[in-house]
């Protein structure tokens, strides 16, 4: 026993004591204002870094939808221009007079084939691209029946059975039955250079297709419109967001028998027609947080039509080579 220590159990139960309380305290003392702000630091900087991850994440998945839809507009709308592209001319190629149609102010005027209407024409055409038309015999063939005829500016048999009205199904083409020629011609201004007799000459209901890209009132959105004035069905949306179409013609020279790419067509050389390129862009339903398109779309054969969007929305280009199989026989 050590001198002075005269109860060295109550001196160990003390610091026991002491010690205790001193854990007891310093556990009910929780954490330091310093502490806590370090922490909260720490965890913004951590949610933070997963919205960051998640947003990118997200944003990257939007856009890649879109681009899909993108794509399947532009698959969609070219597979419906490339099928009526290759019907263009059939049974009207035998028509050589030429013919003026003003559709919604499209002023198309040549042989009933295919019309051009370039960047700035009437009708509700979205600046800067192209509308195109295509004609071509729709319902029928109806060979006129005994005692039904046709000549000059005056039509003598059943409208109705050929598929025709005086109003919304006015146009019809009259093909002789060797195929020597014929005759597209409006129901209520008949103007037919041949004459037609019974039996074997056909009769048609013709379809005049048009294409055109408008923006929506509503959105502001380009759409891609077809309209058969055959059957008045009004304009229906092809393909939502295309941004942009272009058509150019490859012809055939008459005069130095070489192929050649020009941008419009006239009353001269519809009938040298033996290609057609048309030319879509499409764009994203929405626009890209971050994304500018600075890219330029050239267009080889009009260079005119060169455009910069520098917007904020993504772009695909889509083109093909349709042959116009029925023209130029």
């Amino acid at each position: 026993m050590l001198s002075g220590d005269t109860n060295p159990v109550g001196s160990v139960k003390k610091r026991i004591h002491k010690e205790e309380r001193e854990m007891k305290r310093k556990a009910e003392s929780g954490f330091t204002l310093v502490e806590l702000l370090v922490a909260i630091a720490l965890g913004i900087v951590i949610l933070a870094g997963l919205y960051q991850t998640f947003r990118t994440q997200h944003d990257s998945y939007i856009v890649q939808d879109q681009v899909a839809a993108m794509q399947q507009n532009l698959r969609a709308a070219m597979y419906m221009i490339t099928r009526d592209l290759q019907m263009a001319g059939w049974y009207s190629n035998f028509d050589r007079s030429n013919h003026s149609i003003d559709p919604a102010g499209l002023n198309m005027n040549g042989k009933p084939l295919i019309f051009s209407t370039p960047p700035g024409t009437a009708g509700n055409i979205k600046d800067g691209t192209d509308a195109l038309a295509i004609v071509k015999a729709g319902d029928g063939p109806r060979e006129l029946a005994a005692g039904e005829w046709a000549r000059g500016t005056t039509l003598s048999f059943d409208l109705s059975a050929s598929g025709l009205n005086t109003g919304s199904r006015k146009y019809g083409l009259l093909v002789k039955n060797d195929l020597r020629t014929g005759d597209f011609f409006d129901v209520t201004q008949p103007n037919l250079s041949e004459n037609y007799v019974a039996p074997d000459d056909m009769v048609f209901r013709a379809d005049v297709i048009i294409y055109k890209i408008s923006n929506d009132a509503t959105t502001g959105q380009p759409i891609l419109y077809r309209k058969n004035l055959g059957n008045d069905n009004g304009y229906q949306p092809v393909a939502e967001n295309i941004d942009n179409m272009q058509v150019s013609y490859q012809i055939l020279n008459p005069k130095t028998k070489n192929l050649e790419w020009v941008n419009t067509l006239d009353a001269k050389n519809q009938g040298q027609v033996r290609s057609v390129e048309v030319v879509l862009v499409g764009r994203t339903a929405h626009r890209q947080r971050g994304y500018t398109d600075t890219n330029t779309y050239a267009f080889p054969n009009d260079p005119d039509a060169n455009y910069t969007p520098n917007d904020h929305y993504r772009r695909k280009t889509f083109s093909t080579i349709v042959k116009t199989r029925n023209v130029g026989l």
